[in-house]
């Protein structure tokens, strides 16, 4: 997990409207000289995930994808090719709400991130709710998935336009 770099901003977030998750990761990839990403890239990476992690289910949508484990519909990472702003180039972009499953599937999540910044050569920024990456603490980890309270969700209409922002 040495490429992966904490942040709790999102002023170095690409697209700049990230804020601060409460429910598990967000990451996105820091770009630079030759560190973009491209479709190409984006479906080889998705291809070499599949490979290592055996996940249980893969919708691919060309420039997003989601990746399941476990048949759990608890234990998804959700996986995106974003446009830079005022620019051709693309960068990754994911998500996964893993306090919704377990510590496991957190750490998991966390390796498949790392595992993606190690095969094409660059670093992600991760905003994570638990606060796994600055304490290093299975206990504590386990401690914030055990307290998070769920928030009960009234209407799927409201969940389709909760996802939509």
């Amino acid at each position: 997990m040495k490429n992966l770099i904490s942040s709790k901003g999102n002023s170095i977030q690409p697209n700049g409207a990230i804020g601060k998750q409460k429910c598990g990761i967000i990451f996105w990839q820091k770009t630079g000289f030759l560190r973009h990403c491209n479709y190409i890239g984006f479906q080889s990476m998705i291809a070499l995930i599949n490979k290592k992690f055996s996940p249980s289910n893969i919708q691919n949508h060309g420039e997003y994808c989601f990746i399941q484990f476990d048949n759990n519909d608890e234990k998804i990472i959700y996986l995106s090719l974003k446009q830079e702003p005022n620019s051709k180039h693309s960068f990754i972009y994911g998500e996964s709400h893993t306090v919704y499953a377990d510590s496991k599937f957190h750490m998991l999540a966390l390796d498949i991130v790392s595992y993606i910044g190690k095969q094409i050569g660059c670093k992600f920024f991760v905003d994570d709710a638990t606060d796994f990456l600055e304490h290093r603490s299975t206990e504590k980890l386990d401690e914030y998935i055990e307290n998070f309270e769920i928030t009960p969700i009234e209407s799927p209409d409201l969940l389709r336009q909760a996802l939509k922002k």
